[in-house]
């Protein structure tokens, strides 16, 4: 398939905002996003942001991307970068439950990007392509102060270049965090994980997670998402989920999965199937036959 030269238009609701520089009128800035995903949308095709890089960060859930013949997972706290004229998608793979942000910064023109001197201009955009990592884990806390600050200004034309100033700011933080090596998991969070995926047959019990860490099992629940990205239930899903694929395409009944991963009844499985993939199972296979031949 030929990739898409992406250009996003205007889009305004409750869960998803779109901003493009017809509305932000800010030099270099060609998008600004937010969506929260409250069930699986249909996947991104291959495509480009030509002169742009895009930056795509994941607040909650797990997306994963694909540049370059390699899938890169991101999950909360984590930066997605893409480079200019780069070809990415999530190739087959629907956008999952989370909340995501996202802009495009068009670097054809250092005289005219995001008011800055043109050497701070040119300094920032050699900065940016230095980056040799598609993923940027960083420090949740503070990359989502700013892009609350970042959306919040958004709504005012009078205050574009205080946007800008955040907005800087938060790509400096990428550049920074680019260049860490960040270990993410404690031991006791670690072990939970570790637990679940060896576990994933089985019907998981927060509580007991909880005891593993020798944590109540709120202080588990904040734990895990803080270090995750995503809730402990939501972790669980998902990876069962991804492993129902699997067995459903290996020609185990939807009826046969689901009690393998101990659901509690085929229409629940279903539901929350269609909720991380947007199909039913019957759907899935539909497509995943389609897609080989």
């Amino acid at each position: 398939m030929k990739p898409i030269n992406w250009i996003d238009t205007p889009f305004f609701s409750e869960k998803r905002t779109v901003l493009t520089q017809n509305e932000l009128m800010i030099p270099g800035l060609r998008t600004l996003g937010k969506h929260d995903i409250l069930s699986a949308i249909s996947p991104l095709p291959p495509h480009i942001h030509q002169n742009c890089f895009e930056l795509t960060y994941i607040s909650n859930g797990t997306i994963s991307f694909f540049t370059n013949d390699s899938e890169y997972k991101i999950s909360g706290g984590d930066v997605f970068l893409s480079y200019p004229d780069e070809i990415h998608s999530t190739n087959h793979v629907p956008l999952s439950v989370g909340s995501v942000f996202w802009f495009q910064l068009d670097i054809s023109d250092p005289n005219h990007f995001l008011y800055l001197h043109p050497e701070w201009a040119k300094s920032l955009m050699e900065d940016l392509k230095s980056i040799n990592a598609h993923v940027v884990k960083t420090d949740k806390k503070q990359m989502e102060q700013l892009i609350q600050q970042i959306l919040s200004l958004s709504h005012y034309q009078e205050r574009k270049f205080e946007l800008c100033a955040y907005l800087v700011c938060f790509l400096h933080k990428v550049i920074a965090f680019s260049k860490e090596t960040r270990f993410q998991l404690t031991p006791d969070i670690g072990k939970a994980v570790d637990y679940i995926l060896e576990h994933l047959t089985e019907s998981i019990s927060l509580d007991y997670l909880a005891s593993l860490c020798l944590l109540s099992t709120s202080q588990f629940k904040q734990k895990f998402k803080n270090q995750i990205g995503v809730s402990p239930r939501e972790f669980i899903n998902f990876r069962k989920i991804e492993l129902a694929k699997s067995y459903l395409e290996n020609g185990k009944s939807v009826t046969e999965t689901a009690m393998e991963l101990s659901f509690n009844s085929s229409s629940y499985f279903c539901s929350v199937f269609k909720r991380y993939t947007s199909y039913t199972p019957k759907e899935y296979l539909k497509a995943a036959a389609r897609r080989r031949t």
